[in-house]
């Protein structure tokens, strides 16, 4: 085989194999329908987050993916939609950890369009505002994951995340208007973490009626129902890369190349 035929090969296959590692997760597995939530606009608050400590010891960290649950509690006859749901902006914030777990400098910063689905009509439950799931509990909301893509963003292994929601009358700045936003809240976990941990059990952080972001104590056992994924390239990748790189040193002395 021709060397130029292996490298593009090589390459490739190098690029395939990166592998995307969960290194911290406080998300439920298998996810319910629904989970214990914090709401926004009953609670006056802006962004909720909390400080947590990656898995590894690398030291720092290349982000792909992160994932949130939100808690839908809208119902789409209360809205008169006939779609299958409704889109949120919704921002991820990630900072630094500054003296003292204060929060630090931002690092970095995105919001998206999130498509929350409505939460199922009511029915079925000696509640009559809740519904019915298929696994026989009743629920008032809907637990709806939503990703930000942060392919290539480089962070420590510690970081403050803080996930900011605009209401009606909350947020930077309140929307002014009734919407089903008001009634959309960010799930949150009641376990340890599966991967990685929280350096500071017990302790959100929290921007509630314009205030600062910044910590409070007394939310043991919550936090929030999250999960960060990086992109490594595995052992084995990094020897395939040096392999194209050694056959490309090699066609170099050669007067021609496809």
């Amino acid at each position: 085989m021709k060397p130029t035929v292996l490298i593009p090969a090589l390459l490739a296959l190098s690029a395939a194999c990166a592998s995307a590692d969960t290194i911290y997760s406080s998300i439920p597995i298998p996810l319910p329908p629904n989970l214990t939530s914090e709401a926004y606009e009953a609670t006056q608050t802006t962004q909720f987050g909390g400080l947590i400590q990656f898995a590894g010891s690398s030291g720092s960290y290349t982000l792909s993916t992160v994932t949130v649950v939100m808690s839908d509690w809208a119902l789409a006859a209360d809205y008169g939609s006939t779609a299958p749901g409704f889109n949120v902006p919704l921002t991820l914030n990630l900072y630094g950890v500054g003296p003292s777990d204060t929060v630090g400098s931002l690092l970095a910063t995105q919001t998206i369009d999130a498509f929350i689905p409505w939460r199922p009509p009511s029915g079925g439950c000696d509640d009559p505002t809740a519904w019915l799931a298929s696994n026989g509990n009743c629920y008032h909301g809907l637990a709806s994951p939503v990703s930000f893509v942060l392919t290539g963003l480089e962070v420590p292994d510690q970081v403050i995340y803080g996930l900011a929601l605009n209401t009606q009358h909350y947020g930077t700045p309140p929307i002014g208007a009734p919407g089903p936003y008001n009634s959309l809240n960010i799930g949150l976990a009641t376990t340890a973490p599966s991967v990685g941990s929280n350096p500071l059990p017990g302790t959100a952080y929290v921007s509630a009626n314009g205030g600062a972001f910044e910590q409070e104590q007394n939310w043991a056992p919550y936090s929030g129902a999250i999960q960060f994924n990086d992109t490594a390239p595995e052992p084995w990748t990094l020897l395939l890369t040096g392999a194209g790189l050694l056959s490309l040193g090699v066609l170099r002395r050669k007067p021609t190349r496809s």
